[in-house]
């Protein structure tokens, strides 16, 4: 990462990062960014948290989302009140493993934003229109597009989720579905 290389509207998101962790975060996906050639035609989305990044990069028309979360300790159920909606909330509420609570809070927010990023809706929005879990508890996707689309989330450390989404105007089979891995 070189803060010289940067173009103006860079320049000021980087002097308004406040703490030295955002400073690394920030840092860390512009390096990543900067390593990677980006083709003419290609659409991309970048993620960072805790010092790691994520860099999606697809050819042609459709969307690319990606977020990746490190799964800190937070008052999940309080969050999920704020944030998700009630189908998702109640379905939190109902899980008594503090593990099992946390790394369902974090698939359903990686996917949230990575959908947010692919379908160009702010985060609130996303947080609000994609929904994961139904009300009878049942994990199943509805988000705002008529587009096809693919979602995978990844876990590539214990406590590091990735979710990216990828979305196409052509209808494929392959597409309206979410895979774990």
């Amino acid at each position: 990462f070189d803060p010289l290389r940067l173009n103006d509207a860079e320049r000021a998101q980087w002097a308004d990062i406040q703490t030295r962790r955002r400073q690394v975060d920030w840092a860390s996906s512009r390096a990543l960014l900067n390593a990677v050639s980006n083709g003419g035609d290609q659409n991309s989305s970048l993620s960072h948290s805790h010092g790691f990044a994520a860099l999606a990069l697809v050819p042609g028309a459709g969307g690319v989302g990606i977020d990746v979360e490190w799964q800190a300790l937070r008052d999940f159920k309080g969050m999920a009140g704020v944030a998700y909606s009630d189908a998702e909330r109640d379905y939190l509420e109902s899980l008594e493993n503090p593990d099992d609570l946390r790394a369902t809070f974090y698939l359903l927010w990686t996917l949230k934003e990575a959908f947010a990023k692919a379908l160009g809706l702010h985060l609130a929005d996303a947080l609000a229109r994609c929904c994961f879990v139904d009300s009878y508890g049942t994990r199943r996707a509805e988000v705002p597009t008529t587009q096809s689309w693919r979602a995978t989330v990844f876990a590539p450390r214990p406590q590091l989720r990735l979710a990216v989404v990828r979305t196409h105007e052509l209808a494929s089979p392959v597409f309206d579905t979410i895979d774990t891995m």
